[in-house]
């Protein structure tokens, strides 16, 4: 009796189909990406960020003002109201706000692949059974129906940590999105804030304005009753008259400035130009000087959302390395299926149309022209470029800071030389009308007195709001979150506002 031959894969095929296998999932391990990540404790903050130590140390005690409300130390109701309303109405934030949504979903997608993925199929149709083919002489050649109701269900295994890290990768990219949308929010109040100062400093300028052109008017008359007894010349009235055509372009000037203030405003917050029409004159508390709640780079720069996008840009590029590597490794699913099939859609319903079946499948690409390998590769320059992106990041956030406190002592310096100056011409103004009630000076001299004091109050009051700008830099440059160098704020607005306040109180003319 003849036995059935029975055919053996030869050990050497077998074998080498092994080794196909095991190179397809080593390939790639010599890949790898070129950057390291820098360690922020060990970078040097320099002399200017080290020298706030005793100051920072000093104000210990302080709260550290969060990131979200630090405008509020500015005492504005309006300013308030305009900030509160920024998240429903500027565009940058919506689109902040459409990009948290966009990672949002993403995460959502990755992590639906972690679920069993079941689906329904039903399908009927008329046709011809061909000779020459798989079916059985009972219908081929014949034509005929066929009809199918199926459900299946599919689970993929993750044993090489591919969906895992493809949803460390959404969920890092995220945090991104949400760290972008932080620091888009506070570049906006910091721009918007900016404009609020310049509107405030324009509004005291004109009153200083104001103030000049009165005691200028008030000159030429004087001259010109001294021109009258003979006292003095017309090229004094030239003069004169020349200094309040001056003063009147300036009032012109600052008159053009206001309302490009307001509508800067509106713009930033997404609205027209009617809606700047309506500010008022601010009315700003002076800010203490702010002071980095830290000197240590890895303590000062966990505060900056820009260097917290880009780090977790940087894990997010790592995860993807993960995903790229574990695509050399076969793909592992289970897969069932149970519902009915029949040539005859009459036997379609009967209990022998019946099918189920259960079983494993494997998916690997043997040969793929190097594809895996070029997307690996990819996704390693990736990783080094968002590695080179953080270090940039970092590197402008020291030097932000650094310049912040340097622009600040510059301000604050200049500030107080322009603040002891009005205090001199405040005194020298108040022994001219002196001199001039005891009859010792005369209504000009008393005049000229007080327009130097003004000149020295408009000096102030620009150096004021050099300093208030140079604050607002700091903050911005600190991530919003800083220590007041004080308990509490100056009130109000700054010395400029109350040199304004006494200019207007002074005597214009001669007692």
């Amino acid at each position: 009796m003849l036995q059935p031959r029975r055919y053996r894969l030869p050990a050497g095929l077998l074998a080498g189909c092994c080794l196909l296998v095991v190179a397809g999932c080593q390939t790639g391990q010599d890949i790898h990406p070129q950057a390291t990540l820098p360690q922020l404790d060990a970078i040097q903050p320099g002399q200017s960020i080290a020298g706030q130590a005793s100051a920072t140390a000093a104000t210990a005690s302080l709260p550290t003002l969060a990131a979200g409300d630090w405008w509020r130390r500015y005492g504005d109701p309006q300013l308030e109201r305009l900030l509160g309303a920024l998240a429903e109405q500027a565009p940058d934030i919506a689109l902040a706000e459409a990009r948290i949504r966009r990672a949002q979903a993403a995460v959502d997608t990755i992590g639906a692949a972690d679920a069993v993925q079941f689906g329904v199929s039903a399908s009927a149709a008329l046709e011809h059974f061909p000779d020459h083919y798989s079916y059985s002489s009972q219908y081929a050649g014949k034509s005929g129906s066929e009809g199918l109701l199926m459900a299946d269900a599919r689970y993929r295994f993750d044993f090489w940590g591919k969906r895992q890290a493809a949803n460390a990768s959404a969920q890092a990219r995220q945090q991104a999105a949400l760290a972008q949308a932080a620091d888009a929010g506070l570049l906006l109040q910091t721009a918007i804030v900016e404009s609020y100062l310049q509107l405030d400093s324009v509004h005291k300028l004109r009153a200083l304005a104001e103030a000049a052109l009165n005691q200028r008017q008030q000159t030429i008359a004087l001259l010109a009753s001294r021109v009258r007894a003979g006292l003095a010349t017309e090229l004094d009235m030239v003069a004169a008259r020349d200094a309040l055509t001056q003063t009147r372009g300036e009032l012109a000037n600052i008159d053009a400035e206001l309302p490009r203030r307001r509508h800067q405003i509106a713009a930033l917050l997404g609205q027209g130009p009617a809606f700047g029409d309506t500010l008022a004159a601010p009315a700003l508390l002076q800010l203490a000087d702010p002071l980095p709640p830290s000197i240590l780079p890895a303590s000062l720069l966990a505060r900056r959302q820009d260097v917290q996008a880009q780090r977790a840009m940087v894990e997010a590029a790592q995860q993807d390395i993960a995903v790229a590597r574990a695509a050399f490794y076969p793909d592992i699913d289970i897969a069932a299926f149970a519902g009915l099939r029949a040539f005859d859609l009459g036997q379609l319903m009967r209990p022998g149309s019946v099918a189920a079946g259960v079983g494993p499948a494997l998916s690997l690409p043997l040969f793929d022209g190097g594809a895996r390998r070029g997307q690996l590769k990819q996704r390693s320059a990736d990783y080094d470029a968002a590695v080179a992106a953080y270090h940039h990041t970092v590197m402008t956030a020291l030097q932000q800071v650094a310049d912040g406190v340097v622009a600040l002592r510059g301000a604050r310096q200049r500030d107080e030389l322009a603040q002891q100056t009005m205090r001199d011409w405040r005194v020298a103004a108040t022994l001219q009308q002196q001199r001039a009630h005891s009859g010792m000076a005369g209504a000009l001299a008393v005049n000229a007195a007080q327009l130097a004091l003004l000149g020295s109050q408009r000096r102030a009051l620009e150096a004021a709001t050099r300093t208030g700008l140079a604050q607002l830099g700091l903050v911005r440059a600190l991530g919003g979150a800083w220590r007041p160098a004080s308990a509490t704020s100056t009130n109000p607005a700054v010395a400029a506002a109350t040199a304004t306040a006494a200019a207007q109180s002074l005597p214009t003319s001669q007692r």
